[in-house]
């Protein structure tokens, strides 16, 4: 499994030593201002007017340079913050002004010229990093420049749910992370990529195994496919390449019966016994009518299943042909890889579904249109059984 956490982006020794110098600088400012005013030549001065003049410039850059200290080090927040953390997105080209903007629509400081001025003053506009950063209730703008310049960024965690296709990982993760579906599904047929892992296919479907993981919101597109990809082999089961050659089929195929069950089964407990359904289907020369894979040949519908679209000549069709489909037609998560090379010990041959995520299974076909027509007769009347 992925580290469940909220890492974070950079090393301590960078922050360590971003205080000391933080700090060295303040020192050495103020023992500059302290020893320009002692080293004045008051007495040489003969105007007393001229005299107390020095003094109230010298006192008003004292006071300025507390002043700064004080709104560097002390949080500038506005009231609306509240005590929670905050987040923000800064891109790639984002200037200073934009994220001074975006502070301050969260709340983070009160004042966009504050910040900019600091900003350009000590030379941070151009160390601003991409990324995402927590901004944490009572943070300064010394903590914020800290967490910005040395690149603190904060991960997303997110959960990829089992059963996805390529297409609609990469949809979700591009609603969080810098890069665009598109960007993901071309890292996803990188050939260089797939070689280098020992992916032997045209892309990697059924390989972007379903998890939780901490992406970073700059994180490259083929470092995502990397991540899954290792999760994938960590957790494929013990022996399945040896109990899928058992079977007759190689470990491509495997993974593709995998998503077959993951895109039907529910219920964990029922895995097994539909994947020993498709295996003797396979066995003897039976069509798998599977209608997730009709589905996936018409590019993942978002409404029913009709008649009609079980006659759509693809290969994927396994109402048409016989056989497993080309490929994998989702992502399945161990549970399913499980059960694709450890089948139940049981002869049925159909199952419907009831409704309520289970399945009825039957040996026969009169027992299978049996159980489809109590099944409808029940969900008339709002039972699942």
């Amino acid at each position: 499994m992925a580290e469940n956490k909220n890492e974070i982006k950079f090393r301590l020794t960078d922050k360590f030593w971003w205080w000391v110098s933080n700090l060295l600088g303040l020192v050495a400012s103020i023992v500059l201002v302290i020893s320009i005013i002692v080293s004045l030549p008051f007495r040489k001065y003969k105007s007393m007017t001229l005299r107390y003049a020095v003094r109230i410039i010298s006192l008003c850059i004292i006071l300025a340079v507390i002043f700064s200290i004080y709104i560097y080090y002390f949080p500038q927040q506005s009231p609306e913050f509240g005590n929670d953390t905050k987040y923000i997105l800064v891109y790639r080209g984002d200037t200073v002004y934009d994220i001074a903007y975006k502070l301050k629509q969260t709340g983070g400081i009160s004042s966009e010229f504050n910040f900019i001025l600091f900003s350009k003053l000590l030379n941070y506009s151009r160390k601003l990093k991409a990324g995402r950063y927590a901004i944490e209730p009572e943070a300064s703008f010394a903590d914020i420049f800290g967490v910005l310049t040395t690149g603190a960024a904060v991960p997303y965690n997110v959960t990829i749910p089992e059963g996805l296709t390529v297409k609609k990982t990469a949809k979700l993760l591009s609603g969080k992370l810098s890069f665009t579906e598109d960007d993901l599904i071309k890292a996803c047929s990188d050939r260089i990529l797939l070689d280098s892992l020992s992916i032997p296919t045209k892309d990697i479907e059924g390989y972007l195994f379903p998890n939780t993981y901490n992406f970073f919101f700059d994180e490259s597109p083929q470092s995502v496919v990397s991540k899954m990809l290792t999760q994938f082999y960590a957790n494929l089961p013990d022996s399945f390449e040896q109990k899928a050659k058992i079977l007759g089929l190689d470990p491509y195929e495997a993974i593709t019966m995998a998503s077959l069950i993951e895109s039907e089964a529910m219920l964990d407990s029922e895995r097994p016994t539909i994947s020993a359904v498709y295996h003797r289907r396979l066995k003897i020369g039976m069509r798998l009518q599977c209608d997730p894979t009709v589905i996936y040949a018409l590019g993942s519908l978002e409404r029913p299943l009709y008649s009609k679209d079980l006659r759509i000549d693809s290969p994927y069709n396994t109402y048409r042909y016989y056989g497993l489909p080309p490929g994998p037609i989702c992502s399945p998560g161990k549970a399913s890889l499980k059960a694709a090379v450890n089948p139940a010990d049981v002869s049925y041959l159909y199952f419907v579904a009831r409704g309520d995520g289970s399945h009825v299974f039957t040996k026969s076909n009169r027992d299978h249109i049996n159980a489809k027509n109590r099944i409808k007769r029940n969900k008339k009347l709002g039972i699942f059984k």
